[in-house]
């Protein structure tokens, strides 16, 4: 076999073992909360994502997510980070929260499925550390307000 063979094959195989990584990329799952201004609290099933294979992924491919369950994005710093739902079947909202937890923003996600160049960015309008995406109409729902709600950060799991 020839020197450019091996090298091909060898990319190959390293493709085929991120591509698997990346399809069973799973965060754990947390029960966390939001606290409204009221002191009432709205609970959350999230799976965690907080490494860069299961914040790549996100929630692409997901059939369907159930009543009070999310996807929680936990970024090492506050940053403007816009999301995009390629390969995503769901109306989702993202509810953005700043380092102290309160709500910066909060926006309604529509799916674009594989179509890519229909798939837009969804940019938030202040810094966040943690974005959870959620169905859409939830943040509504649950009176979830910007400035006056907040991710209860104890709900976290250690290290967030």
């Amino acid at each position: 076999m020839k020197p450019y063979e091996v090298t091909a094959l060898l990319a190959i195989a390293v493709l085929i073992i991120l591509i698997f990584h990346f399809i069973g990329a799973k965060g754990e799952k947390k029960r966390i909360a939001i606290i409204n201004a009221d002191g009432s609290k709205v609970y959350v099933d999230a799976e965690i994502a907080n490494e860069s294979a299961t914040m790549a992924k996100g929630l692409m491919g997901r059939r369907s997510l159930g009543e009070n369950e999310g996807m929680l994005f936990v970024f090492k710093q506050s940053g403007i980070y816009s999301f995009w739902m390629l390969n995503t079947t769901i109306p989702l909202d993202a509810i953005h929260f700043a380092d102290n937890g309160t709500v910066a923003d909060i926006i309604e996600m529509e799916p674009c499925g594989l179509n890519i160049v229909k798939c837009r960015l969804y940019p938030p309008k202040a810094q966040a550390k943690y974005v959870l995406e959620v169905n859409q109409g939830f943040s509504e729902k649950n009176r979830i307000v910007i400035g006056t709600s907040r991710l209860d950060l104890s709900s976290l799991p250690a290290g967030s």
